[in-house]
């Protein structure tokens, strides 16, 4: 009885190849899905032509690529963006269209795979090949904005302003000694960002160089046009108006920038 029951068994035994063959199909459909990128909507496409005062091309330099926002009469500040995880970087051309129109020049900077944390370096290239530039802001949304604030705590280039779109930094990272000028606006509805972790950034950015800009009935995923981010709050202003107060408030923190050097 006892070799029919051990014979029956082997019978039915999954061979090891399939359960790994499974394993693997299942994990490459977790990274697809992961990496997959946010769609991005038709509004960032246009902004892309660039408009009457403000000229928008492809850009590459060592290796770095994206898009370059170059108003008629430049202010004399530049303003690096990184864009939040898996969302592609022209998501954020409206934006950077209207800080543009300000006068600031804008890089908005493509990331490998969607995600700043493969490229949170990439600013060097851009400082590196640009002269034209008399004080740099990088910044970005979401993890952008986090690799952003990586980036200005260690860099050894001279970095003028840090600019965080619904982001926070590191818990590691420390900006007292950096004499940067920071600006963090933080949308009341957001709920990828935890309240912790905002609050936790107001004890790392040095206080008296801080700005915190908040937006009423804003969430997280109207910094950008690319729709709407599973987990995230529903914003009770639309996407333009969103977007108007985040440019305003760029807009007035990269113009204080050249006025202060």
């Amino acid at each position: 009885m006892s070799h029919l029951t051990a014979k029956n068994h082997s019978k039915f035994r999954v061979p090891v190849f399939a359960v790994l063959g499974a394993v693997l199909v299942v994990g490459l459909t977790l990274v697809g899905w992961f990496a997959r990128p946010q769609p991005v909507m038709e509004e960032a496409e246009v902004a892309l032509g660039g408009s009457d005062s403000v000229e928008v091309a492809r850009f590459e330099v060592s290796g770095t690529s994206g898009y370059h926002f170059v108003p008629d009469g430049r202010s004399g500040v530049g303003l690096m963006f990184y864009p939040g995880a898996r969302v592609p970087a022209r998501a954020y051309a409206p934006d950077m269209l209207d800080i543009a129109e300000k006068g600031h020049e804008v890089y908005l900077i493509e990331m490998p795979l969607n995600f700043a944390f493969l490229g949170w370096r990439k600013a060097d290239d851009i400082i590196a090949n640009v002269s034209e530039v008399d004080c740099w802001a990088v910044g970005g949304h979401s993890l952008g904005g986090a690799m952003a604030s990586r980036y200005v705590a260690k860099t050894d280039n001279d970095v003028s302003g840090l600019v965080v779109w619904g982001s926070y930094p590191e818990t590691d990272l420390s900006f007292e000694e950096k004499g940067l000028e920071i600006l963090s606006i933080i949308a009341t509805n957001d709920e990828i960002i935890s309240e912790e972790n905002t609050e936790r950034s107001k004890e790392q950015f040095p206080e008296e160089r801080t700005k915190f800009a908040y937006i009423d009935g804003g969430n997280h995923s109207q910094f950008g046009w690319y729709g709407f981010q599973s987990g995230d709050g529903a914003a009770t202003i639309s996407r333009q108006e969103q977007v108007d107060i985040i440019v305003g408030e760029t807009s007035d923190f990269l113009s204080s920038l050249c006025s202060s050097d």
